[in-house]
C-alpha cells in the first residue's frame, strides 16, 4: 500500500510538471507571434503599445534571472533570450517612430521607454485578507490629469524636477471609491513613484494604498467574469492584472485568466483584440476607437494596440510568476 502511494504521488507530480511545461510552451509560443506583429508594426503602435512592450522586456530579463538557477530549462531559456535581444531591438526603432509620430506623447513619458526602468517584482503577496479602508467621495481621476501627474512626477515638465506632487494629484490620487481605468491609473502613478525612487510623504503609505486600490481592481475582474462582461471589459480586465501583478499581487495570476487572455490573440498575426461584436469598435472606428481611458488605436486586421499593450504585459508577469 505504501508502494502504491508513492507511485501515485509520482505520478501526480509529474503530471504537474508536464502541465507546467505545456504552460510555458504556449506562453512563449504566444509571446513569440506578439513579437513577430512588433516586427510588422513597430512604427504604427501608439505610445501604449511600446510601453507594453518594454514592461514585457523587462519580465523576459527577469525571467531569465530566475531560470538561471534552475536546471532543466534549457531549450526555453533559449527561446526566451532570443525573444528578450528581439524585443529590445524593436522596441528602439519604435521609440525613433514615437518620437517622430508623437512628439508630445515621448516627450512627456520616455522615460517609462527606457531599458531599466522598469523593477519587476521578486517578493509577492496576496490581497486576502483584503486591507479595510474608508470610501471616498467626490471626482475620480481622468486620462488628462493621469497624463499631467505623472509627467510632472517623472520631471517631464519644464523644471525637470522629478517626484514633484502638485496639490491635485495629491488628492486625486488617494480616492478609495473609484473605479474603471481611473481606479487602474491611481494604481499606476504609485507604481510610477516607486520606480523613481519618489520620497514625498504621499508615497510613504503606497503598500496600503496599492493593497485598496488592488483589491477594488480583483473585485472588478471576478464580477466582470462572472457577469461575462469580458467582450466589453477585456482590455480593463487585463490591465488590471498587469498593474497589480507588477505591484506584487500573486493572486491576479489565476492559470484560468491566463487562458482567457491567450484566448484573445489572433494567432495569424500575433496581436490581440478584445471586443466582441457588441463593443463600440466598428468599422466607422477603424482608425480610433474611443475608451474611457485612452483613445485605442485600431491596426489592420483588427488589432488593437492597448489591448496588445496590457495583454503581452500581463503575459509576460504570468511567465515571471511561476509557469
Amino acid at each position: 500500500m505504501l508502494f502504491l502511494r508513492f507511485q501515485l504521488l509520482i505520478f501526480l507530480l509529474n503530471l504537474n510538471l508536464s502541465r507546467c511545461e505545456d504552460k510555458r510552451n504556449s506562453i512563449i509560443s504566444a509571446l513569440e507571434k506578439a513579437t513577430l506583429f512588433l516586427e510588422e508594426q513597430y512604427n504604427e503602435l501608439n505610445i501604449d503599445g511600446v510601453f507594453g512592450y518594454r514592461l514585457l522586456q523587462a519580465y523576459l530579463n527577469g525571467t531569465l534571472e530566475k531560470w538561471a538557477l534552475v536546471s532543466g530549462l534549457e531549450s526555453e531559456q533559449v527561446r526566451v533570450r532570443r525573444l528578450d535581444a528581439k524585443v529590445s531591438a524593436l522596441i528602439e526603432k519604435a521609440k525613433r517612430a514615437l518620437e517622430k509620430n508623437e512628439p508630445d506623447s515621448y516627450r512627456a513619458f520616455h522615460q517609462a521607454l527606457s531599458p531599466g526602468f522598469w523593477k519587476i517584482p521578486h517578493q509577492w503577496v496576496q490581497n486576502d485578507p483584503p486591507v479595510s479602508f474608508s470610501p471616498t467621495n467626490g471626482s475620480c481621476l481622468d486620462l488628462d490629469t493621469s497624463d499631467s501627474c505623472i509627467s510632472i512626477l517623472l520631471g517631464s515638465g519644464a523644471g525637470g524636477t522629478p517626484c514633484l506632487v502638485p496639490d491635485n494629484c495629491r488628492s486625486i490620487m488617494i480616492k478609495t471609491h473609484c473605479s474603471g481605468y481611473g481606479l487602474s491609473h491611481q494604481l499606476f502613478y504609485f507604481l510610477f513613484a516607486e520606480m523613481k525612487g519618489c520620497s514625498d510623504p504621499l508615497f510613504h503609505n503606497a503598500q496600503y494604498y496599492k493593497s485598496v486600490f488592488c483589491h477594488l481592481m480583483m473585485q472588478i475582474n471576478v464580477e466582470a467574469e462572472k457577469q461575462a462582461l469580458l467582450g466589453t471589459e477585456g482590455d480593463l480586465f487585463t490591465e488590471n492584472i498587469l498593474f497589480c501583478g507588477l505591484a506584487g499581487f500573486s493572486d491576479f495570476y489565476k492559470p484560468r485568466w491566463l487562458d482567457i487572455i491567450l484566448n484573445w490573440q489572433k494567432r495569424e498575426r500575433g496581436c490581440f483584440w478584445m471586443f466582441d461584436s457588441s463593443s463600440p469598435v466598428s468599422e466607422d472606428h477603424h482608425k480610433e476607437a474611443r475608451r474611457v481611458k485612452r483613445t485605442e488605436k485600431i491596426l489592420e486586421g483588427e488589432c488593437a494596440s492597448h489591448n496588445t499593450a496590457v495583454a503581452v504585459g500581463a503575459i509576460g508577469g504570468f511567465l515571471h510568476y511561476g509557469f
